[in-house]
């Protein structure tokens, strides 16, 4: 074999090679949603208060808690909060996510009323999990 026939060999190995150095594509994460609620807050990475339904009247922050399980995870895999109040978006945050059973993220979002939702979608724009809620006007004062 001659140095070119072997050099020629040697670049298309090393061409056909995965290249490793590259982030994986969004579709490389295996998370599975196991959670994913409203509450009241989040202290040490744990949801505090529920919300079944609807926020209280006079609630001025929104939070959203996901709990994810994620044993396989591309470089850089990033999910999205959405929070669309009737159906316009008002804000978005984004959380990384890496490998582990427990994997927790979450947003938050000032309300006000009308009708909301948020969503979380991975980094593909895919739906993973949603949540819709209604914050009511408060009742009117009375008249002094």
């Amino acid at each position: 074999m001659t140095k070119k026939t072997g050099f020629i060999l040697a670049a298309a190995l090393i061409a056909s090679l995965p290249l490793f150095s590259q982030p994986a594509a969004a579709d490389d994460h295996d998370c599975v949603v196991r959670q994913f609620a409203l509450t009241r807050n989040v202290l040490n990475l744990e949801p505090q208060g529920t919300v079944e339904g609807d926020y209280p009247v006079g609630t001025e922050r929104g939070y959203a808690f996901a709990r994810l399980d994620c044993t396989q995870v591309g470089a850089g895999e990033t999910f999205w909060f959405y929070w669309m109040r009737n159906d316009q978006e008002v804000g978005r945050s984004k959380a990384r996510v890496d490998v582990s059973r427990n994997w927790r993220i979450w947003s938050q979002s000032r309300i006000f009323p009308g009708q909301w939702s948020v969503q979380l979608k991975d980094s593909d724009g895919r739906l993973q999990a949603e949540r819709r809620f209604t914050v009511a006007e408060p009742p009117p004062k009375p008249a002094e």
